[in-house]
């Protein structure tokens, strides 16, 4: 996880990091690379929250985060490709994601059972 979080930083993308005091307790890291049909998407590469720490608007900061970021590098849509779980599925969709059927086969090809979703900007 960490070497995908150095690439993306290296190669242009963008992080935002939630903490308590020193204690990183959230993340999130907007990919580089521009993805889809007409090269208007950023993908949402890792997105993280400590339990102890979910409900308390955390991700919901850093997903306007990476929103405001993605907008401001030219994108017209966030990808994201999620974990199957349940509370994934519904942090994304109650964030007016949704999931998509203009699958990037790149990143399904490496995560076959992930939920596959847009966000428009």
């Amino acid at each position: 996880m960490i070497s995908r979080y150095e690439y993306e930083l290296t190669n242009g993308g963008t992080a935002f990091g939630a903490f308590n005091g020193d204690k990183l307790v959230g993340f999130g890291v907007l990919a580089h690379k521009f993805r889809g049909y007409d090269n208007d998407r950023l993908q949402i590469d890792l997105m993280y929250v400590t339990r102890e720490y979910r409900r308390r608007g955390i991700g919901s900061l850093i997903m306007e985060s990476l929103s405001t970021a993605a907008v401001e590098k030219g994108a017209k849509y966030l990808y994201i490709s999620s974990t199957e779980t349940e509370s994934a599925v519904k942090f994304y969709t109650s964030h007016d994601s949704a999931i998509t059927s203009e699958i990037d086969l790149e990143l399904f090809e490496k995560e076959p059972n992930d939920i596959h979703m847009l966000k428009k900007l």
